[in-house]
């Protein structure tokens, strides 16, 4: 095999795809998207109030004006200890019942509906003493104002059943309080704490990995195909040898991915950075994901494994192919194996060093995958890792001769679509024989 041959090809399939407009708006614009969501994401962290005026019928006659001191008192406490973070400002107003229960609740609901006021709350006491209540609003996905809103009523009650039994006052503010417990990652080199955000980047890259794996896969496959169809591959065969094209095509396209990483992983690595999260967060630190070194470096690993491996499987459905539909069908393979990869992270999440993980992080054609995640939400065996590796690496040789075989054959054969038996003798033919006539379309 000629190795500046190979290396030529790659560098034709990279040239001619990082010169393309499309190629550069799909790097540069996915960052700022990311950073424009992390943006978004701590700017309503930080104010997702606005004023919440609603009625309040209090059958107790003694919890409406506590709810609303409760509420207010709230509101000031995150005004000046949350960093500037504003939730909702509540305006409450108690309401006298006007006849019936009935009648009142229609009479409020006319003033929802008119946008008078947000929703109005019910409290009877039957209802809080089997910890129930009603509020009434065009929204039910209002969580957070919804959850404020509730806590307050069950902290108001709290107090009032304690003060009903002679408990102190001050033991209803002792009781309230939670535990706060830290989670930390435990690794070779000590422990970290674990604040959630890094998950999510995980999760981004995940995403990002089982995305790219389709978008790349799928372009050796229309390269292939459209180089077949127009005839072009006749002409290239001619110069250098059919195993030499496809590895020169596979390398090219795989480049293309890591240069798009390469870009991405810079911007990840900022956002990393102290001084970068400060500067979205506002001066706090509303989440911002802490990107580790590692992450990155497994990220790039696995990538390429998992690339070079559906690749192989693209480049094999490609070659006995004339068109796009043809490979339709074939191509629903490694699209299932990579999708069942992706669909295994929840087990993953919930126990990285449980057999099910284990099993699908050594498995090749899951293993991207799963071992990506399984290293950046624990910290697997090392022999793992690297049994995890080699098998994605023999797997992929394999799988490379395999389409070679298949390639050198197919992108010469035209006409009536082949049958598994007839690929099959493709992989048992040996060039040594005589040629194998092409099959041409009638």
């Amino acid at each position: 095999m000629n190795g500046k041959k190979v290396f030529a090809i790659a560098r034709r399939e990279y040239v001619e795809r990082v010169r393309t407009k499309a190629f550069w708006i799909a790097t540069l614009v996915i960052p700022l998207l990311f950073g424009a969501f992390i943006a978004i994401q701590v700017s309503i962290s930080r104010k997702t109030g606005g004023e919440r005026r609603i009625a309040v019928v209090d059958l107790t006659g003694n919890t409406a004006k506590p709810l609303a001191d409760e509420l207010a008192s709230l509101e000031a406490k995150q005004a000046t200890e949350a960093e500037g973070r504003r939730g909702p400002h509540w305006i409450l107003e108690t309401r006298p019942l006007q006849g019936s229960l009935d009648a009142t609740r229609d009479a409020l609901r006319r003033e929802v509906l008119a946008k008078k006021i947000n929703g109005y709350l019910v409290l009877d006491s039957e209802r809080l003493a089997n910890e129930e209540t009603d509020y009434y609003s065009t929204t039910v996905s209002d969580f957070i104002a919804q959850t404020q809103l509730g806590s307050a009523i069950n902290r108001v009650t709290m107090r009032q059943k304690m003060e009903a039994r002679g408990l102190p006052a001050d033991l209803s503010a002792d009781l309230e309080k939670r535990i706060d417990m830290k989670v930390f990652k435990v690794t070779q080199k000590g422990e970290s704490e674990e604040k959630g955000a890094g998950i999510l980047a995980a999760i981004v890259f995940l995403i990002l990995m089982y995305s790219t794996f389709f978008m790349y896969g799928y372009q050796v496959m229309r390269g292939v195909i459209e180089e077949k169809s127009s005839r072009i591959v006749e002409i290239v065969v001619a110069s250098v040898r059919p195993t030499e094209l496809m590895l020169g095509k596979i390398l090219g396209i795989g480049l293309v991915g890591l240069t798009q990483y390469f870009v991405w992983s810079l911007v990840a690595m900022n956002l990393s950075l102290p001084w970068m999260a400060t500067m979205l967060a506002g001066g706090s630190d509303l989440g911002v994901p802490r990107i580790p070194i590692s992450m990155l470096a497994y990220f790039i690993l696995f990538f390429m494994l998992g690339y070079f491996l559906y690749a192989s499987i693209y480049t094999t459905i490609a070659a006995p192919f004339n068109t796009d539909q043809e490979a339709q069908q074939l191509a629903m393979i490694p699209m299932m194996l990579i999708l069942g990869g992706f669909l295994i992270y929840p087990a993953v999440m919930n126990n990285p060093s449980g057999r099910v993980a284990v099993f699908f992080s050594l498995f090749p054609f899951t293993a991207s995958l799963v071992m990506f995640m399984r290293t950046a939400v624990s910290e697997p065996p090392a022999w793992q890792i690297l049994l995890s590796v080699a098998l994605l690496l023999g797997t992929t040789a394999l799988l490379t001769w395999f389409a070679g075989r298949v390639y050198r054959v197919g992108i010469l054969m035209y006409g009536k679509k082949p049958t598994i038996p007839e690929i099959l003798r493709w992989v048992r033919y040996s060039p040594g024989k005589a040629a194998q006539p092409a099959t041409r379309a009638s």
